[in-house]
Formats: C-alpha cells, structure tokens, sequence
C-alpha cells in the first residue's frame, strides 16, 4: 500500500454499515497477535482503500502464509498463523455478508454481555434445552477466547437449525478458518478462528455431542472487578496434554 503510515492515535468513531458513501477519513488497521501486542497502521487515499477493501475476502485472509504492509519508509510484515484478528475502521465500507445461517455477529461490551446472557441473573437464563422450532431466530451470547488475548465477547443472530445439523455453529468456529463481526466501537474485524482456544455460548443448542461432558461451571470467567477468584479446596486431579509439549 503506498503511503501507509504508522498510526499515532486510533480513530473509534462509529460508521454506517449499510451502505457506502464518500468519505475522506483515513482507513485505520489494526492487527491483534497472539502474543497480545497490537500494531495499527493508516492510509489517506480514498482510491488506495478501495482497492483494498474490494480484494479481500474475509474468509480466506488468513490463509496466506503472511500479511504484508509497506509504507514509505518501512515494511512490515506479520505471520498469518500468529495473527488472532485484524480491525478495519473506514466510515467508507459496508460489512461483508456474514456465512450462510447467520444474520448478525457484532462485538458487544461486558456490561451488554453479562445482560444478554443474563450473567447476574440466574434465575432468568434461557435454558439451554428448550425447544425452538427449525428456522426461528435464534439470539446467542458467545464469549471466544483467543490465545494470547482477552476474551471477545459476540452477540450472535442466527436462524435455529434442523437436530441433525445442530453442531454446525461449533463445527464452524472449530474450523480454523475466519469469521468478521461489526466491531462494538464501530468498524468491522476478522477473527482467525485457527487461534481460537475454547468458546462458550449463552444459551447454546439443545442438542450437544454424544461424548459431551454434563457438569455445572463454577464460574462464568467474566468474575466483576474487585471480586477474587475461589480458592481451590480439596484434592483435585490435573490432566496434562503432552501433546503441546
């Protein structure tokens, strides 16, 4: 990209998602690593974003070996591997189309999360095996944790499958491939789903693996500040994979 430049201060300003329109604001990318550094950088021209936003195809950015970014002065150039997710922030760009089966997926903040799924109160939570008929909308609360990074937190729209493609939404996440998601400060990111280590939904599907293992969660790891995590009683057994030796 020519003339792309450091960026010194990162602009959050929300945008229209619907619909492209003319703008002179610069083109802001942000790429989030696993080992939780960020590097942002900035391009003015109109033309040069353009170009660039109408090459990209979100579900296959990861899948070249490296992301290259030239300015005038310098190159950078980052491993597609250890790229957990890239932001792109241009009141230009309208949001790509989601995968097939979901209507929306948007970053929410903590606060909106823990509402959603109904955190602080138990009492209130949608059950997980409820029935819903195949084709209604169904409105999920995902929280992904990414290596290297804090958790992302998603609201998910999605319409209710038939039970024998119910794991289709794990399968999808679990296929270290990419997914984009309108950015909570507005502007649109892409998740590289092959650093994704772990996910839990709120409320989930009714139907969940043969092998799955039924037990309640201690915590929702989203504990409120101030509040210390319980203290270990009791013996306890650890189960060591060496395969990640």
């Amino acid at each position: 990209m020519r003339g792309l430049a450091t960026l010194i201060e990162i602009s959050t300003k929300p945008f229209d998602m619907n619909a492209r329109t003319e703008s002179n604001a610069p083109l802001t990318i942000r790429f989030h690593l696993t080992d939780g550094t960020t590097r942002a950088f900035t391009q003015p021209d109109p033309a040069i974003n353009e170009k660039l936003w109408d090459e990209i195809d979100p579900s296959r950015l990861f899948a070249r070996p490296r992301i290259v970014v030239g300015s005038e002065h310098s190159k950078s150039v980052f491993v597609a591997a250890e790229i957990v997710r890239v932001d792109f922030h241009q009141d230009l760009f309208q949001c790509w189309k989601f995968p097939a089966g979901f209507s929306d997926i948007v970053e929410v903040s903590e606060e909106d999360f823990r509402r959603g799924a109904r955190l602080n109160e138990p009492s209130l939570r949608t059950k997980r095996d409820r029935p819903m008929p195949p084709g209604d909308m169904l409105v999920s609360f995902a929280k992904l944790q990414m290596r290297g990074n804090q958790p992302l937190l998603v609201r998910v729209e999605a319409a209710t499958k038939l039970p024998a493609e119910s794991q289709s939404f794990m399968q999808f996440l679990l296929s270290k491939a990419a997914v984009h998601m309108r950015l909570r400060g507005g502007g649109i990111g892409v998740v590289n789903l092959a650093n994704l280590v772990g996910y839990t939904v709120y409320p989930g599907v009714s139907q969940i693996p043969a092998d799955s293992w039924l037990a309640e969660p201690i915590s929702d790891g989203l504990p409120p500040v101030g509040r210390a995590a319980p203290e270990s009683r009791g013996h306890s057994v650890s189960v060591l994979n060496v395969s990640a030796l």
